[in-house]
Protein backbone atom coordinates (compact mmCIF):
# COMPACT_ATOMS: atom_id res chain seq x y z
CA UNK A 1 0.00 0.00 0.00
CA UNK A 2 2.79 2.42 0.92
CA UNK A 3 4.57 1.61 -2.34
CA UNK A 4 1.46 2.50 -4.37
CA UNK A 5 1.05 5.75 -2.48
CA UNK A 6 4.69 6.63 -3.12
CA UNK A 7 4.34 5.88 -6.84
CA UNK A 8 1.17 7.97 -7.15
CA UNK A 9 2.60 10.89 -5.20
CA UNK A 10 5.75 10.84 -7.33
CA UNK A 11 3.64 11.07 -10.49
CA UNK A 12 1.77 14.07 -9.08
CA UNK A 13 5.01 15.78 -8.08
CA UNK A 14 6.48 15.30 -11.55
CA UNK A 15 3.32 16.67 -13.18
CA UNK A 16 3.35 19.64 -10.83
CA UNK A 17 6.96 20.45 -11.64
CA UNK A 18 6.28 20.26 -15.37
CA UNK A 19 3.35 22.64 -15.01
CA UNK A 20 5.37 25.11 -12.95
CA UNK A 21 8.23 25.00 -15.43
CA UNK A 22 5.87 25.73 -18.34
CA UNK A 23 4.19 28.64 -16.58
CA UNK A 24 7.57 30.12 -15.69
CA UNK A 25 8.87 29.86 -19.25
CA UNK A 26 8.04 33.51 -19.92
CA UNK A 27 9.78 36.46 -18.30
CA UNK A 28 7.76 38.59 -15.90
CA UNK A 29 6.96 41.22 -18.52
CA UNK A 30 6.17 38.66 -21.25
CA UNK A 31 3.99 36.68 -18.83
CA UNK A 32 2.09 39.88 -17.98
CA UNK A 33 1.73 40.61 -21.70
CA UNK A 34 0.31 37.13 -22.27
CA UNK A 35 -2.11 37.62 -19.37
CA UNK A 36 -3.21 40.96 -20.86
CA UNK A 37 -3.68 39.32 -24.27
CA UNK A 38 -5.64 36.48 -22.70
CA UNK A 39 -7.97 38.97 -21.00
CA UNK A 40 -8.34 41.36 -23.96
CA UNK A 41 -7.46 39.61 -27.23
CA UNK A 42 -8.23 35.90 -26.87
CA UNK A 43 -11.90 36.24 -27.79
CA UNK A 44 -10.73 36.76 -31.39
CA UNK A 45 -7.01 35.82 -31.54
CA UNK A 46 -5.30 32.56 -30.65
CA UNK A 47 -2.64 33.45 -28.09
CA UNK A 48 0.06 31.25 -29.53
CA UNK A 49 0.27 29.56 -32.92
CA UNK A 50 -3.18 28.04 -32.92
CA UNK A 51 -6.50 28.55 -34.61
CA UNK A 52 -8.15 31.83 -33.65
CA UNK A 53 -11.79 31.90 -32.50
CA UNK A 54 -12.40 34.52 -35.20
CA UNK A 55 -11.29 33.04 -38.54
CA UNK A 56 -10.42 36.56 -39.77
CA UNK A 57 -8.08 37.22 -36.84
CA UNK A 58 -4.51 35.90 -37.05
CA UNK A 59 -2.97 34.16 -34.08
CA UNK A 60 -0.76 36.43 -32.00
CA UNK A 61 2.18 34.27 -33.10
CA UNK A 62 1.46 35.20 -36.72
CA UNK A 63 0.86 38.84 -35.77
CA UNK A 64 4.18 38.95 -33.90
CA UNK A 65 6.00 37.70 -36.99
CA UNK A 66 4.10 39.82 -39.51
CA UNK A 67 5.35 43.33 -38.69
CA UNK A 68 8.56 44.78 -37.25
CA UNK A 69 8.48 45.67 -33.56
CA UNK A 70 8.44 49.43 -34.18
CA UNK A 71 5.26 49.11 -36.28
CA UNK A 72 3.57 46.93 -33.67
CA UNK A 73 4.54 49.38 -30.94
CA UNK A 74 3.17 52.30 -32.96
CA UNK A 75 -0.05 50.39 -33.54
CA UNK A 76 -0.43 49.75 -29.81
CA UNK A 77 0.28 53.43 -29.07
CA UNK A 78 -2.50 54.46 -31.49
CA UNK A 79 -4.94 51.91 -30.06
CA UNK A 80 -4.41 48.96 -32.42
CA UNK A 81 -5.50 50.32 -35.75
CA UNK A 82 -3.08 48.71 -38.21
CA UNK A 83 -4.64 45.83 -40.10
CA UNK A 84 -7.90 45.74 -38.18
CA UNK A 85 -11.42 45.98 -39.47
CA UNK A 86 -14.41 47.64 -37.88
CA UNK A 87 -14.89 44.42 -35.89
CA UNK A 88 -11.84 45.30 -33.83
CA UNK A 89 -12.69 47.00 -30.55
CA UNK A 90 -10.80 50.18 -29.71
CA UNK A 91 -8.19 49.73 -27.00
CA UNK A 92 -6.37 52.38 -25.03
CA UNK A 93 -3.15 50.91 -23.74
CA UNK A 94 -1.09 52.09 -20.82
CA UNK A 95 2.67 52.29 -21.49
CA UNK A 96 3.21 49.24 -19.28
CA UNK A 97 0.63 47.26 -21.28
CA UNK A 98 2.49 48.08 -24.49
CA UNK A 99 5.85 47.08 -23.02
CA UNK A 100 4.40 43.81 -21.71
CA UNK A 101 2.69 42.96 -25.00
CA UNK A 102 5.90 43.70 -26.92
CA UNK A 103 7.79 41.41 -24.53
CA UNK A 104 5.20 38.69 -25.16
CA UNK A 105 5.49 39.17 -28.93
CA UNK A 106 9.29 38.92 -28.64
CA UNK A 107 8.88 35.68 -26.68
CA UNK A 108 6.63 34.35 -29.46
CA UNK A 109 9.32 35.23 -32.02
CA UNK A 110 11.99 33.55 -29.90
CA UNK A 111 10.11 30.23 -30.05
CA UNK A 112 11.43 29.69 -33.59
Amino acid sequence: MLKRLLILSTAFLVAGCATDRDSNALSGSAAEGRAFAEANCASCHALDDGVSPNPNAPSLYVAAHRLPEWMVEGSFERGVQVGHTTEMPVFVFEDEDIANLLAYFEALKAED
